[in-house]
């Protein structure tokens, strides 16, 4: 049986995440995970450009995470450790379960360390 790599153990784990049985839905999750790795943003993500990533970051660009998620999930992914209970309430209040809301901590938190794990790669590499 051939040993899989530290890197595609990540990438699996991350797939995981994302298509798991969860609370939100497998699509709010991909939304947040690119949110947090910055790939909602530039159409590419991680340094790669091929058709298939730049699909996929219009896609997301053309979704919209709600207001109160997407704040959650900037704040996951930047200012971890700024997250207050009044962060949590708010989510609580504008109809998220605590499973919800631990999903999307989870999956922000994945996205945001996949997007420093990339950078150290790339730095690694040269690249």
């Amino acid at each position: 049986m051939a040993r899989r790599s530290m890197g595609s153990k990540w990438d699996g784990f991350g797939a995981h995440l994302e298509s798991a049985p969860g609370r939100l839905p497998v699509e709010v999750r991909r939304l947040i995970r690119a949110r947090a790795d910055g790939s909602a943003g530039d159409g590419a993500g991680q340094g790669d450009t091929g058709p298939d990533t730049r699909a996929r970051g219009d896609a997301i660009r053309n979704a919209a995470l709600p207001d109160e998620l997407a704040a959650f999930v900037d704040l996951v992914a930047e200012r971890s450790y700024r997250i207050t209970e009044k962060n949590i309430t708010t989510l609580a209040e504008a109809g998220r379960s605590d499973d919800e809301i631990f999903e999307a901590a989870i999956v922000a938190a994945y996205g945001a360390a996949d997007r420093r794990y990339r950078a150290a790669r790339r730095c690694w590499e040269g690249h």
